[in-house]
């Protein structure tokens, strides 16, 4: 019996071969299923930050899209109406890497220079011509403001409006390289630049006429700028870096744009 109850027993276990088979199996599986998981969590770490990339480069090229369809945009009245490209480059490269826009506002003060403006002179009359509101003598000019004022030869320049007279205009304080002479345009306008800190890998836009500089975007690795046609067409490339580590390619967007007031330029 004895013999009998210890075949019986042998015969329900398992050898020492099937349990190593078993094992291996299990590990198999276990190194698939662990493979999954790890997959799928990148995958749910790359999609939010692949939307994210889209959603800076369509935020970009919205951005300066809109700054560039405004780029050149001039006076529609007194001695030199029409586009700003008539008289100087209103879209331009910057000493920094980044791309300049000059623009006149679609609504404010537009004048002429009545008295001449020196290249440190922080004041000067300004001559409606006739055009400007009754009872406005200051032709629409509002303090903290910014003025393009240009000659229709060589120069142009930006200021900031710190005070409104009835009869002229009191600039901040800033060196001009040109005089201008009575007759000189004048009008409510934006000169703005657009530039990559590779450091801080951040769009920023600075206004030219404060000099004051504000992030735009984040994650932002380059910005090409090329220019075709003369200058009249620019193109812009940016690289895009993802946010996070995660195993994501660099997203690169083209922005190709002819700015309407520099095409009859």
């Amino acid at each position: 019996m004895k013999n009998v109850n210890n075949v019986k027993i042998a015969a329900a276990g398992f050898s020492t071969l099937e349990l190593l088979v078993a094992i291996g199996v299990m590990t198999a599986c276990a190194a698939a299923f662990l493979s999954l998981v790890v997959a799928g969590q990148a995958i749910a770490r790359r999609q939010p930050e692949a939307a994210d990339q889209q959603q800076r480069a369509r935020t970009a090229v919205e951005t300066l899209g809109a700054e560039l369809s405004l780029a050149g945009a001039g006076m529609d009245r007194g001695p030199r109406p029409g586009p700003l490209a008539r008289y100087f480059p209103p879209v331009v490269p910057s000493a920094d890497g980044g791309v300049s826009l000059w623009y006149v506002g679609r609504s404010g003060g537009q004048a002429a220079l009545s008295d001449p403006l020196a290249p440190t002179s922080t004041y000067a009359g300004v001559d409606d011509g006739g055009t400007c509101p009754a009872g406005n003598p200051a032709c629409s000019f509002s303090v903290n403001s910014s003025v393009i004022v240009f000659d229709g030869v060589a120069c142009h320049d930006v200021l900031r409006i710190d005070t409104v007279t009835a009869t002229g205009l009191v600039f901040r304080p800033a060196v001009r390289a040109c005089a201008y002479g009575p007759g000189a345009s004048i009008a409510q306008g934006e000169v703005r630049t657009y530039r990559v800190d590779t450091g801080t890998r951040q769009l920023l836009r600075r206004d030219e006429a404060t000099g004051s500089t504000q992030p735009v975007l984040d994650n932002v690795a380059s910005m090409d700028i090329a220019w075709l046609d003369s200058g009249r067409r620019v193109r812009l490339t940016f690289r895009f870096m993802p946010a996070i580590l995660v195993q994501l390619p660099d997203l690169v967007v083209t922005l190709e744009s002819t700015p309407p007031n520099q095409r009859g330029g």
